[in-house]
């Protein structure tokens, strides 16, 4: 029963960590798995030793429990008799191991070693197997399965799973498979066929001899794994893998300590390499040993400073107060990461740190402002200091020249402040307009004061910037159940739902489960919605594509205009739908439901199919199944007819955009009632660009879609809309995968200019600060080179862009940009590009497609001169 409350429990508080739908389906067969694990045993000595000697210690293992389970039985006769012995004995042997486990084990461990701890277990056998053959009393087999008992599950079983630690994490359970499913099972055949043979022509006395040698075989075989095990120890801890040398996962808070590990990691201190000396003192801080502290100061010289920042990190982390004047003499440092990491241990370690004012008021003058701020606050945290507060408002406020870094620093240190001013500082920052700011300034406020946090934390979830909602919701989760409330109130918030579910996935939010599935039901029909419209938009652009010649593209047929309204309603209707998923997994299984929604977006058909079996399987049938067909490919769903009802619904949509698409559609047709919509939008509806797009824009002269490469050159206008500007951008490569949504942003920022013919856009040499996409016209690259001769480079035509490699590398021109004839461009500042770099992944592997795609003819083109 407290199995089962307490399995209940885990179930419902955990997560269950899921692989993603693809990497679930590739998984290899537990055939495949036995494969690689000897691969990888194979390719270690340490690991075909310890393979050979699991062999031998199931021969060992039933070479004593055959004889001892006879010998119980001849002592006691009667069945009851034998069931109390064994109980009895079976209930003394695990106590003693349980308390072997908890108080001796690890004491051993550190004293002596894992491999020294596990070479005792063969020798347990030999001598127990000299004694019984020489008198093999019931006492003496009964000591001699105790002493075996208790050392197996005590000790030794601990030290051999820990030192599989030494094999690289992604190859661990395959050579853990390999040992156990075949080296193991080989053993256990081995003494089957043994004992089968023992019942024929083998007395007790012959198992014992064939224990005895097996015990000298094993003894070979573990003296042979302990001198292999340490280069195996040397080369995890150049692998950087601390698993090696501490362990925060054993039961009862206990820990695993492995003496040739510890010596190890000290030698690491002093080697020739400097990552393996910052690894070494990395690991050190976490064993808190006294050796190891003796290690570290003796360290704090390293002519690395690096490692010097690194020792004293460890240092603090491990609260050696005996080292307090070492790492004192370290506020001197030339390094200003070395200041900043002694001022953070003076302050874990000082016990009376009052005594700390005088040494470090002298640094708040430092160059460096992370070492200025944590000096501020420290001095701050122990009493009032006008000048350090002063400072600290200043570099919060961001005034100076020093930048995002400064602002950053100056946050993370008002979580040693702690008071209620650092927590309005703090507060101040959700205001900054660097989003790593905001975010910085979302987890400092939860570590201050996680009450006072929560209503500007909620309010921030409706942060512009995902990266800052991901933070924000992070900060929530770590608050706890005293967010949900608040949280689940932001669902109601349109701007703040997204980011209330992702931080709703990070709490316990269970007792908020029906107003969660009330959300999620509200997301399924909102959803289903837009698919309706979307369908009946499919059917309109059928309709209009019958008329086309055979062969023809049925995009130009139906109109760039549909296909934008068209994608525009299915990114519409994923989008509520990807909401309720995301409700979905608050109430169950967050980690799988994730991971499969992240496949939905994938271009490979097969791991969209399985992400959705995925959902359909760990998800609630209500909330998966009907959204499914919202992912199937533009053939599926049902048929629909090819009225306008859906046309005339879109028209009187709630979203602004999608009004404005269905509008900008829909002004050439001749239809009455359209007609008719479409005039009161143009004078009634609340939104400027609707209004612009009810117009009849086909009466307008010039006012035409831009045209792709090969077709006639595009008239314009003053100004293109922000809907002919989407139409625009989804022609440019740079943009091509991005949705409708998104490119609406980016057709925000960015800015139309014209050029002259042969006005000089960019030269060679100055700042690159702007990408130009080209709306009309051709421009002409050209550059110096080395002898002074001016080199044509190419031509950029329409629905081409120029300048990204200058605002990527934040270098000066390679090249000077002349128009050829007038120009208009769509042109981004670079700040905004690298904006949309962080923000869009899909459009920084679009740019290094160009780059690549330009690299590879320049290439050609060096061919080809060679030839």
């Amino acid at each position: 029963g407290v199995a089962f409350l307490l399995a209940y429990r885990l179930i419902t508080t955990q997560e269950i960590h899921l692989v993603s739908p693809v990497a679930h389906r590739r998984q290899p067969s537990i055939v495949q798995q036995i494969g690689q694990g000897f691969t990888t045993v194979r390719s270690s000595s340490l690991l075909r030793w310890i393979s050979l000697s699991a062999v031998s210690f199931a021969v060992l293992f039933y070479a004593l429990a055959f004889p001892f389970a006879g010998a119980v039985s001849e002592q006691f006769g009667d069945e009851e008799s034998i069931a109390a012995f064994l109980g009895t004995f079976q209930g003394l042997a695990t106590g003693a191991a349980v308390l072997a486990s908890l108080f001796l084990a690890n004491r051993l461990y550190a004293r002596f070693g894992f491999m020294t701890v596990i070479l005792v277990y063969p020798i347990i056998y030999l001598v127990g197997f000299s004694i019984v053959t020489v008198s093999a009393s019931f006492t003496v087999l009964v000591v001699f399965r105790f002493t075996q008992m208790f050392w197996l599950a005590g000790v030794f079983e601990g030290a051999l799973q820990a030192t599989f630690n030494v094999v690289p994490p992604d190859k661990r359970e395959q050579s853990r498979t390999f040992i156990a499913g075949v080296a193991n099972q080989l053993g256990i055949s081995l003494a089957g066929v043994m004992l089968l043979f023992s019942q024929q022509a083998l007395q007790t006395r012959d198992i014992y001899l064939i224990g005895f040698v097996a015990a000298l075989l094993t003894i070979y075989f573990i003296w042979q794994a302990r001198r292999a095990y340490g280069p195996a120890v040397v080369a995890a801890l150049r692998a950087g893998h601390a698993q090696v040398f501490y362990s925060d996962e054993q039961p009862f808070g206990g820990f695993q300590q492995d003496a040739v590990a510890v010596t190890a990691a000290i030698a690491g201190i002093h080697s020739q390499d400097v990552t393996e000396r910052r690894i070494a003192a990395d690991i050190l801080g976490n064993l808190s040993l006294p050796e190891t502290t003796n290690a570290m100061v003796e360290a704090l010289d390293d002519p690395d400073a690096s490692v010097r920042a690194a020792i004293l990190k460890a240092i603090g982390r491990s609260e050696a107060t005996p080292t307090l004047l070492e790492v004192a003499a370290r506020l001197q440092d030339e390094d200003p990461e070395v200041r900043l990491q002694a001022v953070i241990a003076l302050r874990q370690l000082a016990p009376y740190p009052r005594g700390l004012k005088a040494g470090l008021a002298p640094l708040l003058d430092d160059p460096d402002p992370a070492v200025r701020s944590h000096v501020a606050a420290t001095l701050l945290s122990l009493g009032p200091d006008e000048r350090a507060e002063t400072m600290l408002r200043e570099m919060t406020a961001g005034q100076g020249d020093e930048g995002i870094g400064a602002r950053i620093s100056a946050l993370e240190a008002l979580a040693y402040w702690g008071s209620e001013q650092a927590f309005a500082l703090a507060a101040a920052g959700l205001k900054d307009p660097s989003p790593a700011v905001r975010r910085t300034s979302a987890t400092i406020m939860a570590r201050i004061d996680s009450e006072a946090c929560l209503i500007p934390l909620t309010y921030a979830l409706g942060d512009e910037d995902a990266v800052v909602r991901e933070g924000v919701a992070t900060a929530l989760g770590h608050i706890g159940r005293p967010a949900v409330d608040m949280v689940v109130a932001a669902l109601g918030n349109a701007k703040m739902e997204d980011g209330a579910l992702l931080a709703l996935q990070r709490l316990p939010a269970r007792r908020a489960a029906p107003t969660v599935r009330n959300y999620a039901d509200r997301q399924i029909a909102t959803a289903l919605h837009y698919h309706a419209l979307w369908l009946g938009c499919r059917a309109w652009m059928m309709q209009l594509a019958k008329p086309a010649e055979a062969g023809e593209d049925d995009e130009r047929v139906a109109g760039q205009k549909w296909i934008l309204l068209a994608d525009s309603l299915r990114g519409q209707a994923q989008r509520h739908a990807v909401r309720a998923l995301n409700a979905m997994a608050v109430l169950g299984n967050t980690t799988a439901v994730t991971l499969a929604i992240e496949d939905l977006d994938s271009k490979d058909a097969g791991q969209r199919a399985n992400a959705m079996e995925t959902l359909d399987a760990v998800g609630e049938a209500k909330i998966v199944r009907p959204l499914l067909p919202l992912w199937e490919t533009a053939e599926g769903g049902p048929a629909q007819t090819a009225g306008n009802d859906w046309l005339v619904n879109t028209l009187a949509d709630d979203d602004a955009w999608i009004r404005a698409c269905a509008a900008y559609a829909a002004a050439g047709l001749a239809d009455q009632v359209i007609s008719t919509r479409l005039a009161e939008m143009a004078q009634n509806d609340p939104d400027a660009l609707v209004r612009e797009c009810a117009m009849a824009w086909r009466a307008l002269p010039g006012n035409v879609l831009p045209q792709s490469d090969g077709d006639a050159e595009m008239e314009t206008v003053n100004t293109l809309s922000t809907v002919e500007q989407v139409l625009f951008l989804r022609r440019v490569r740079l943009f091509t995968d991005l949705p409708p949504d998104d490119l609406r942003q980016i057709a925000s920022v960015a800015e139309e200019l014209t050029f002259d013919d042969g006005a000089a856009m960019a030269r060679q040499g100055e700042p690159g600060d702007m990408l130009f996409i080209i709306v009309a016209g051709e421009i002409l690259v050209t550059a110096v080179d080395d002898a002074g001769h001016q080199v044509d480079l190419g031509r950029r035509q329409a629905g081409e862009y120029v300048g990204e490699m200058a605002i990527i590398s934040d270098e000066v021109r390679m090249a000077t940009l002349t128009a050829t004839g007038p120009v208009r461009t769509l042109s981004i500042s670079q700040k905004q590009f690298r904006e949309i770099l962080r923000l869009r992944p899909e459009v920084a592997l679009a740019v290094m497609a160009g780059l690549s795609q330009r690299l590879r003819e320049q290439f050609q083109d060096g061919l080809t001169v060679a030839e």
